[in-house]
């Protein structure tokens, strides 16, 4: 639909059957330039992103923002894109949330113990409208990052010592296509991929259905035996005739036989796009 700004929220609680469950907040804002016909293919994107992620005594906390080129004459049929983010990332640990087995240890921390450090992300992306055939008007897309560029090594100081924490680069593939019956309605399949060093590649494959403009469904599957439902709406001309109010809600649950019962998970997505060059 031709928008180019958005500004996007996210709450997920994860595995809410445990005391101790992981809650990530997620704020985020982008812009796509257009500089018109004169471009010579070249397109501009900018966002910033906060990041806040809590998993009983331990936090991280980033500050990140990116910037993208996009080479095409118009975005809207396709567009190559390399894109880097640069911030900082806050690493705390709240020393009265833990439960220690020896009380007069004399390394137990008196106080949070907090360290900060850069991040360097690196991003490849490519997406095409086709426009022959009988797929014309379909839409596929792909794309390669890596958000923590290096293995960063981190050192918490307690009582004098340095605890070492090293942060494993990870890998995300992600790739899809949008089959679309009108200007409303589309099929979505797609496919997410991540992968670090020390585990077994994890795949998710996912269908989304938007019969009309104003709703959608989706679900999907984990070979590791997760289960993943979504539905949401949009609400075209929410504000401004040229804005869209997007809310979805998604739901996870393990069935696999042989994992541990943490529970499901949930997640609430807001955004508000707009086409800040009118209609």
């Amino acid at each position: 639909y031709e928008y180019n700004a958005s500004v996007n929220a996210s709450y997920r609680l994860q595995w809410a059957a445990q005391p101790q469950t992981p809650r990530t907040f997620h704020l985020a804002g982008e812009y796509i330039h257009n500089s018109g016909e004169r471009n010579n293919g070249f397109n501009l994107a900018g966002g910033a992103m906060l990041l806040r992620d809590q998993v009983g005594p331990l936090s991280l906390t980033g500050a990140y923002a990116r910037i993208a080129s996009l080479f095409a004459q118009d975005p809207y049929f396709g567009a190559f894109s390399v894109g880097f983010s640069v911030g900082a990332t806050q690493y705390r640990l709240l020393h009265e949330r833990i439960v220690w087995e020896t009380l007069d240890d004399p390394d137990i921390p008196l106080d949070d113990i907090s360290t900060t450090q850069p991040e360097v992300g690196l991003g490849f992306y490519y997406f095409k409208r086709l426009r022959k055939g009988r797929l014309r008007g379909d839409n596929f897309y792909a794309g390669l990052s890596v958000p923590q560029l290096w293995a960063a090594n981190v050192e918490v100081p307690s009582m004098g010592n340095a605890v070492p924490v090293t942060r494993i680069p990870h890998l995300y593939l992600t790739g899809g296509w949008y089959h679309f019956f009108n200007e409303d309605s589309f099929l979505e399949i797609g496919l997410w991929s991540k992968y670090t060093k020390g585990a077994r590649p994890n795949v998710h494959i996912t269908g989304r259905f938007q019969p009309i403009r104003r709703f959608w469904v989706g679900g999907g599957f984990n070979p590791n035996g997760l289960v993943h439902l979504e539905t949401g709406l949009n609400l075209p001309g929410f504000i401004s005739e040229a804005g869209n109010l997007k809310i979805g809600y998604a739901f996870d649950y393990n069935i696999s036989a042989f994992d541990l019962p943490f529970g499901a998970s949930h997640e609430l997505h807001i955004s508000y796009l707009i086409d800040t060059k009118g209609r």
